[in-house]
C-alpha cells in the first residue's frame, strides 16, 4: 500500500510541475503578446503626423502625374485605348515614392533610441526582439497605407475617364506594396548599424539611388548575364511590367551599341539587360533579401549597447 500510496504522490507531484510549467509559458506568451500589441498601439499615435505626412505626399506626387496628363489631353494627345495603359502612366515615380515612405517610417526605427537616449528607458521594460517586432508591423502598415492611398487616387481617376477599373491594377498594388517590404527591411538593417537616424537614411538612399544603379550599369556593360536577384532596385521593376509581362524568353534583352556613324557592324558591342522578375523570382527573392536584413537587424540591435 504504501508503494502504492508513494506512485500516486510521484505521478500527482510531476502533472503539477508539468502544469505549472505550461501555466508559465501561457503566461509568458501572454505577457510578450500583450508588450508588442501595445508596442503596437504607441507606434501608431507616436508616428501618426508621419503618416499623414506620407498621405499628403502621395497626394502631392498623385497631382503632379495628374497636371502632366491634363496638360496632354488639352494640347490634343489622345487618351492610351485600354485603362492599363492610362493607369500605368502615373506610376513613373512609384519607386521613388516607396523610397520616400520607406526611409520616412524605417530609418529611425532603431537608431533613435540611440541618438536620443531612450533606450535606457526602454530596454529594461520589454526585450528587444519585441519592441522591434513591434514597431515594424506598426510601421509597415502606416507605410502600406499610404502606398495603397496612392493607388486609390489614381484607380479613382481611371474610373472617372474608362468607367472602370482593371483587376490588374490591384495586382501591381501588391507587388509595390511586397517591394515596399524590401524596402522597409532594408532600411531598418541600415538604422541598426548607424548611430544617427540621419545617417542610416542618407547611406539608405545613396545606396538605392545610385550605388544600386551604378553596379547594375558596371554588370550590364561588363557583359554579365546573371540575373540581378543581388539588387534590390531590380525587384521595382515588376510593379509597371506587370501590366503587360512579358514572357519567360523575353525578360532579358541583348542590346547592341555601335561604336560611330560609321561603325561596322562587327565593331559594335552587345551588352546585357534583364527587364524585370518573373512572379515567382520576385515573390522568393524579395522574401530572401528581407529576412537577410530583418536578422542582420535583429542581431546588431541585440548586441548593441547605448
Amino acid at each position: 500500500m504504501s508503494l502504492k500510496t508513494n506512485s500516486i504522490q510521484e505521478t500527482h507531484s510531476e502533472n503539477l510541475a508539468l502544469s505549472n510549467g505550461t501555466e508559465k509559458i501561457n503566461i509568458g506568451a501572454y505577457r510578450g503578446w500583450i508588450q508588442i500589441e501595445k508596442t503596437i498601439s504607441f507606434e501608431f499615435v507616436r508616428n501618426g503626423k508621419k503618416l499623414l505626412a506620407m498621405i499628403i505626399t502621395s497626394a502631392g506626387i498623385f497631382l503632379l502625374s495628374l497636371i502632366i496628363q491634363l496638360i496632354q489631353k488639352n494640347q490634343g494627345m489622345d487618351l492610351p485605348f485600354e485603362a492599363l495603359d492610362y493607369f500605368q502612366n502615373y506610376l513613373g515615380m512609384i519607386n521613388f515614392l516607396i523610397l520616400i515612405i520607406g526611409t520616412t517610417f524605417f530609418g529611425s526605427i532603431i537608431a533613435e533610441d540611440f541618438e536620443k537616449e531612450t533606450g535606457n528607458l526602454i530596454f529594461p521594460k520589454i526585450p528587444k526582439e519585441r519592441l522591434l517586432l513591434g514597431r515594424f508591423i506598426a510601421r509597415y502598415l502606416y507605410a502600406f497605407l499610404s502606398v495603397a492611398f496612392y493607388y486609390l487616387l489614381v484607380a479613382i481617376v481611371t474610373y472617372v475617364e474608362y468607367d472602370g477599373i482593371p483587376k490588374i491594377v490591384w495586382e501591381s498594388m501588391l507587388w509595390a506594396e511586397w517591394y515596399l517590404f524590401g524596402i522597409a527591411a532594408f532600411f531598418t538593417m541600415f538604422s541598426s548599424i548607424f548611430k544617427r537616424s540621419s545617417t542610416a537614411m542618407i547611406t539608405g538612399i545613396l545606396s538605392i539611388l545610385i550605388i544600386f544603379n551604378l553596379l547594375s550599369m558596371i554588370f550590364m556593360f561588363s557583359g554579365v548575364t546573371v540575373e540581378p536577384f543581388y539588387f534590390l532596385t531590380y525587384y521595382a521593376n515588376i510593379i509597371t511590367q506587370w501590366f503587360h509581362m512579358p514572357a519567360a524568353d523575353s525578360r532579358f534583352q541583348e542590346i547592341p551599341f555601335m561604336r560611330g556613324p560609321g561603325a561596322a557592324a562587327s565593331e559594335g558591342s552587345t551588352y546585357y539587360q534583364w527587364i524585370t522578375p518573373s512572379a515567382t523570382g520576385a515573390i522568393i527573392g524579395l522574401g530572401i533579401y528581407s529576412i537577410i536584413c530583418l536578422t542582420i537587424a535583429y542581431i546588431l540591435f541585440k548586441r548593441r549597447q547605448n
